[in-house]
């Protein structure tokens, strides 16, 4: 009596190992969940307003690529166009805060940068092209930053990007 109840135990207990899906799902490897991106909200659109602090921001940031620039020039292909890439994305900042009077005149500093970009873009640095370039941009830094300080030109400022309007 006591065999037959040892081998009923033995057979239920090996039917259930064998037989159930549960200690098989246990058992086997199961495929990670890709993890979801979270999802941004935007609660309220935010307008952007010309203001002082954006101008100052900028023309920090344009002095900065422009000093990097100057003092790196030739070091580092990769550098230099970026360096030039910065300096003038600032710039059409800058010009597009400013009054259209005031933006026209800025201009035609930026003119001056495109072209010594196309020469930066085109080849490595030779030591005439270097030279040719540091002078130029020697001259670009003096200029803007005596005409197109903070200082001179808080009064030109657009009161926002709609603007055409000279304001007093």
């Amino acid at each position: 009596m006591k065999r037959w109840l040892a081998v009923i135990i033995i057979f239920f207990m090996a039917l259930n190992f064998a037989g159930c899906a549960s200690w098989q799902k246990k058992f086997t490897r199961k495929k990670k969940a890709e993890a979801k991106r979270p999802r941004i909200y935007q609660l309220k659109k935010y307008k952007k307003t010309p203001s002082p602090e954006l101008y100052k921001k900028h023309y920090a940031y344009w002095m900065t690529w422009q000093s990097e620039l100057l003092s790196d020039l030739g070091k580092s292909h990769k550098k230099d166009m970026r360096c030039i890439e910065e300096i003038l994305g600032n710039l059409y900042d800058m010009q597009n805060i400013l009054i259209p009077e005031k933006a026209d005149q800025l201009k035609s500093h930026i003119d001056r940068l495109l072209e010594v970009k196309d020469t930066i873009f085109r080849e490595e640095l030779s030591q005439y092209n270097r030279h040719y370039i540091r002078n130029e941009l020697d001259r670009e830094d003096r200029t803007i930053k005596r005409e197109f300080c903070y200082a001179k030109v808080k009064d030109c400022l657009r009161k926002n990007f709609d603007d055409e309007r000279r304001q007093n």
